[in-house]
């Protein structure tokens, strides 16, 4: 994974402004977000954005491309997430070791924050994104819910 540095922020703001992951931020808010609360990663194809067992918790807010998730054991396909979804908030969340892998299909850009960085925040931001966490896993479990029934 590669720290992206060279990128300005009004080019960062472009990008998340796509997202619907970002709808509910004002212009001001997102740029308070992407100028010093976050850092933007490459993690180019076929490369780990983190593995099974590490002690990153770091959310990821993918921007451009595509991660894989999958068991390391396994290596069945768990999901995949694209622009404007998130991966990595069960490390995030309780600051434990990552329970799975997630791997780039193509280049991918993300957003990182640390439980941290998120304190720092002011409230309203923090609270827009905890609502977008919240939102996100919840739809993980509708669709987790419906594959179960599918193969019951």
């Amino acid at each position: 994974m590669k720290l992206l540095e060279n990128i300005t922020t009004i080019k960062q703001l472009e990008i998340i402004n796509r997202l619907d992951f970002f709808s509910e931020f004002t212009l001001a808010e997102r740029q308070v977000l992407l100028e010093s609360f976050s850092h933007l990663y490459l993690i180019s194809k076929d490369r780990y954005a983190f593995k099974r067992f590490e002690q990153d918790s770091r959310l990821y807010i993918i921007l451009t491309g595509e991660l894989r998730i999958f068991a390391e054991k396994s290596h069945i396909d768990i999901g995949h997430v694209g622009p404007g979804e998130f991966v990595g908030e069960g490390a995030f969340i309780s600051n434990r070791e990552r329970s799975t892998s997630a791997q780039a299909i193509s280049d991918t850009i993300v957003l990182a924050i640390t439980s941290e960085a998120l304190t720092k925040l002011p409230a309203v931001i923090r609270e827009k994104i905890k609502d977008k966490i919240i939102a996100g896993m919840s739809e993980r479990i509708h669709k987790l819910n419906h594959f179960i029934e599918e193969k019951l």
